[in-house]
Order: C-alpha cells, then structure tokens, then sequence
C-alpha cells in the first residue's frame, strides 16, 4: 500500500481521538481560522473517515477539544491562598490570568468569529464561570460584605475580552495595567 499511514504505529482509539483534538487546538492558534476535517485528520495523521469515527459530528470534537483546553489551562495555574497579604494576591491572580488568557486566546479568538455553535458558546461561557468563581474564591474576604456587585464589576474590568482589547499594548503594560486594576477595584 505504501501510504504514511501504513508505516504508522498503530494507535489505540484514546490515543487517536486524543490526537485529533490536539490537531484541532495546534491548527487554531497557528491559523487563526477554523480548520476543515481533512486539514484536521492530515495534522494528527488519520483519515478523513476517522475523524468521525472517532467523533459523531463537529460539535463532539470541539468539546473534546474544550475540554483538552481547560486541561492546558488548569496546567497552567497553581492554587492561591486566600490566606496571603492582598498585594501578593493581586499580583499572583494578575499572573494567574495572564497565562490562562494567552493559552485560551488563540483558541477562543477563532471561537468567537468564527462558530454559531451553541456547543461552543457553551464551552466559552462554562470557562467564564470558571475564571469568576476563581476571581470569588481569592478574593472572597475583600468581596465579603460590599456592593455585590464588586466582583462582577472586577470580572468585568479583568475578563478575556479586556485582556484581549489591551493586547496592542506590549506585554509588560499589560501586566501593569491588569494588576492596577485589580489594585483599584479590591478594597483593602
């Protein structure tokens, strides 16, 4: 037969399917754009066809491939105590943020503009309540008997989509700015 795929191991099916999800996540960040099934398979070296063996329709692969992006993510991150000074809170929850947002940016930039999906919105929203309920949790003392809502109001102030619109700033100025946000806005 002599085909690339001839002279591959062969995989088990977790390993494939795990494969194509990566294919999926490696193309958006290097594109920008949603890929097609072919250019999927082609990157995790499996067929067209097994693309869907290995996954119902489109919307099956994007969750797996959402929930293999919240593993990156939670990789990404070490707990913070609540328990610390305000400052050292603030400056490891700005760090905190900066790297989920520039692992989950390339994906859901491509995410946004590109899919109607409810799957997907649902995926964007699920991340969201993450990120709100981690912002909730560290800074549960400051928030504890104020406006309720304060921590709304910082979410805002330090969500992805700030993130993402201070991006033409250069990397340190973004730093700056998100941790003299969340100075401004977390009573002491």
């Amino acid at each position: 037969m002599g085909t690339a795929r001839a002279t591959q191991p062969s995989r088990r099916p977790e390993q494939t399917r795990r494969a194509i999800t990566e294919a999926l996540l490696d193309l958006l960040r290097e594109r920008g754009r949603v890929p097609t099934a072919a250019d999927i398979a082609a990157r995790a070296g499996v067929s067209r066809r097994s693309v869907f063996v290995h996954f119902a329709d489109l919307d099956e692969l994007y969750v797996a491939a959402g929930q293999r992006q919240a593993e990156r993510l939670l990789a990404a991150i070490e707990p913070i105590d609540p328990g610390l000074p305000l400052p050292e809170r603030i400056d490891r929850f700005a760090g905190r943020l900066e790297r989920v947002y520039e692992t989950m940016t390339p994906v859901r930039r491509v995410a946004i503009a590109a899919s109607a999906s409810g799957v997907v919105a649902k995926l964007i929203n699920e991340g969201d309540e993450w990120l709100r309920h981690m912002l909730r949790e560290v800074f549960a003392a400051e928030f504890a008997g104020r406006d309720p809502l304060l921590p709304d109001i910082v979410d805002a102030a330090v969500s992805w989509g700030s993130w993402y619109h201070l991006r033409r700033l250069s990397l340190e100025d973004r730093r700056r700015c998100l941790r003299d946000l969340l100075r401004a806005l977390i009573p002491a």
